[in-house]
């Protein structure tokens, strides 16, 4: 059992219960909160709150306890809005773990840095918590798309400062005992050699989850990412229509099937409250119940067991975070 670190305290792993793996209150760009027009009106800030609280709200009385949100100051993140909403918990009762990390343009303040100078910032946040005061991050947050593919550059390419970053995120988790979770463009298998530099550095690869995994149907990359015993983030579920369930449901029973059930995980990469946001303003309160009132029924009714269903929601997550307390030094 592990001690997660939430926008509201710690929880052990075995209370985080249903879980969606990849989600965002929240994103936008570093500095958002002072660019005028953006969030620099109590009104807009409010509104952000209120969407936030209203989302989990309704991802709750859909029978989900737990989000981890992923989005590092990078991304825009804001820790004002983790305060708020944690305020107001009693509306919502549902855990909300926040990251450090960083997103897929590494900022250049990291460039210069070693891995454990990375490191070094990545703890502080797990520690010492965002921003310095805000809540304590409780996972660690990766992204390789497509600028993982561009080495010119020498130490200066994109895909250089990427690798420079996973090691120190590598030895982040060690020192502090919260997993990893990685963005992934899944059409170019980034996940295997993020495994490997993982291992390299020694960690657990059972800490680590390979995300936005269900961007593709290769089962055989899938699979292998699974064999090396890291968790399958099948975390993008956008639509109800029938095709696309049939399709992005289809690769979870498959890794059910294949036995890979407690090393699968499930999200949306949603957010209520961000500029990115792809809802409309009917579907917002419940864009985190694709998975447990959509994707869930389908799995049930087309051969899953509910005992895989849950190892998917429930028993993965707790694995991912008792594995990395395992590492710990």
């Amino acid at each position: 059992m592990a001690s997660v670190n939430t926008i509201r305290g710690p929880v052990d792993s075995v209370d985080l219960g249903w879980t969606l793996s990849h989600e965002h209150l929240s994103t936008s760009t570093p500095g958002a909160d002072r660019i005028p027009g953006l969030m620099d009106s109590p009104e807009r800030r409010q509104e952000m709150i209120d969407r936030s609280v209203e989302a989990l709200a309704t991802a709750r009385r859909s029978g989900i306890e737990s989000i981890i949100d992923l989005t590092p100051f990078d991304l825009g993140r804001q820790a004002w809005l983790f305060e708020e909403v944690a305020r107001r918990h009693d509306e919502h009762q549902v855990n909300v773990i926040c990251a450090t990390g960083a997103y897929r343009w590494i900022s250049p303040v990291y460039f210069g840095w070693s891995e454990d100078e990375i490191a070094e910032r990545f703890v502080r946040e797990i520690e010492d918590g965002i921003d310095g005061t805000g809540p304590r991050a409780g996972i660690i947050k990766l992204a390789w798309d497509l600028e993982a593919r561009i080495t010119d550059g020498g130490r200066w390419s994109p895909r250089t400062i990427l690798e420079k970053v996973a090691r120190g995120a590598a030895r982040a988790a060690k020192a502090t005992g919260v997993p990893i979770s990685c963005h992934t463009l899944a059409a170019d298998q980034v996940g295997i050699p993020l495994l490997d530099l993982f291992e390299e550095e020694g960690l657990d690869l059972r800490a680590v989850t390979i995300g936005h995994s269900n961007d593709t149907q290769d089962m055989d990359y899938l699979t292998a990412l699974a064999k090396r015993g890291a968790t399958v983030g099948l975390d993008r579920f956008f639509l109800t229509t029938p095709e696309y369930v049939d399709q992005r449901a289809g690769i979870a029973l498959a890794l059910a099937q294949a036995g890979y059930a407690e090393q699968t995980c499930l999200g949306h990469d949603a957010q209520p409250a961000g500029f990115w946001a792809r809802w409309s303003e009917e579907r917002r309160p419940s864009l985190w119940t694709l998975v447990p009132d959509h994707q869930v029924p389908w799995l049930l009714d087309h051969g899953a067991t509910s005992e895989q269903v849950d190892a998917m929601m429930r028993a993965s997550i707790r694995a991912t975070f008792d594995a990395a307390a395992g590492m710990k030094g």
